[in-house]
């Protein structure tokens, strides 16, 4: 398994690594043509929001509504950044398929997988009346009633997949830490103890799998708070603990940002905290850093909508330093600090 990935540290170069090239599918049109070679009675009509990794399309098969995603290598465009396998692409599909009995976890049935073309066609739960968290969020109206159905399926989801046998991943514990703390390292210059005691901790509890990127971009929730996840080819094996505070991590950042008024954020990570505690315990101090990590991550609006503004920016880093500097402890003390930043 890819569990012991390590990294040298970054530095200036003027010849770049030579990295493979992208297929010629990563156009539309030559997609529908090769799924169509295929034997598919299929039209790709609009590409969807998101899909920072992946080309994600509407689709038609026989009349009916599907979606249509498709993977292609990623070429870092700066010296920080990885450089991502479109077998990222199989790992997505892998986990569908290992939760495609779970009487718990809802995700999209899989109609067809072609690993040669890193492309799935699968369905659209929108037709069962799911919409993306993140577009209510950014609309400023998150369904409340989401919390307890997304703090509960996040347990469930860590319960369960402790089950599963190991299974390689396309990225490990080490990559997936050395690019979320990499904004922790930078507000931290001369002194890195944060980041190297989440390292530490994120790495050496690598022996059940993790989903990185459970955030509301990849989770479909309907009107009774249902959820659906999607989206798991960055996943790979680490802390099962970071799940929780990054995904509510999300919420602090959107009513920081002005998207979620700072009651309701703190009704929700306390619902959803809650929910979760049910099935899973929580270690309050771990939970907290993990939380302020990814809002420090995410605090210039890095793959994700609606932070843009200089006052926007500085209440992430606010809230994020606070959490670190005073040494907050505790998820009581956390929350609170949400409306006082």
């Amino acid at each position: 398994m890819n569990k012991n990935i390590f990294l040298q540290s970054v530095k200036p170069t003027h010849t770049l690594p030579k990295f493979p090239e992208k297929t010629s599918l990563g156009m539309q049109e030559n997609l529908e043509k090769e799924l169509q070679k295929r034997g598919l009675s299929i039209a790709i009509k609009n590409k969807l929001k998101g899909g920072v990794f992946s080309q994600v399309y509407d689709a038609i098969i026989d009349g009916k509504s599907v979606v249509v995603k498709h993977t292609e290598n990623v070429v870092p465009f700066d010296p920080t950044e990885f450089f991502i396998s479109k077998k990222a692409h199989l790992v997505d599909t892998k986990i569908l398929k290992l939760l495609k009995k779970s009487k718990h976890i809802k995700v999209p049935h899989v109609f067809y997988y072609y690993p040669d073309i890193t492309t799935t066609i699968m369905e659209d739960v929108r037709n069962s009346g799911f919409q993306l968290l993140n577009n209510f969020i950014v609309e400023k109206n998150l369904p409340l009633s989401s919390a307890k159905s997304i703090g509960k399926s996040l347990a469930l989801l860590a319960k369960e997949s402790r089950l599963w046998k190991p299974f390689a991943t396309n990225e490990s514990a080490n990559q997936s830490i050395y690019e979320r703390g990499l904004e922790l390292r930078l507000a931290y210059p001369n002194d890195q103890k944060q980041y190297l005691f989440l390292e530490k901790e994120f790495v050496q509890h690598n022996d059940y799998w993790v989903w990185p990127d459970g955030h509301p971009k990849n989770m479909f929730v309907n009107s009774r708070g249902d959820v659906t996840f999607i989206d798991f080819g960055r996943s790979h094996w680490g802390d099962q603990r970071y799940m929780l505070p990054n995904f509510l991590a999300h919420i602090v950042i959107y009513s920081l940002a002005g998207y979620i008024k700072p009651q309701q954020a703190q009704e929700y990570l306390q619902d959803c905290i809650n929910a979760y505690k049910q099935i899973e315990p929580i270690g309050e101090f771990i939970f907290c850093q993990y939380l302020a990590m990814e809002v420090l991550h995410r605090a210039n609006g890095k793959w994700i909508q609606g932070v843009e503004t200089i006052e926007q920016k500085l209440n992430l880093h606010r809230f994020a330093l606070h959490i670190f500097d005073s040494n907050i402890v505790s998820i009581p003390q956390l929350i609170r600090t949400i409306s006082i930043v």
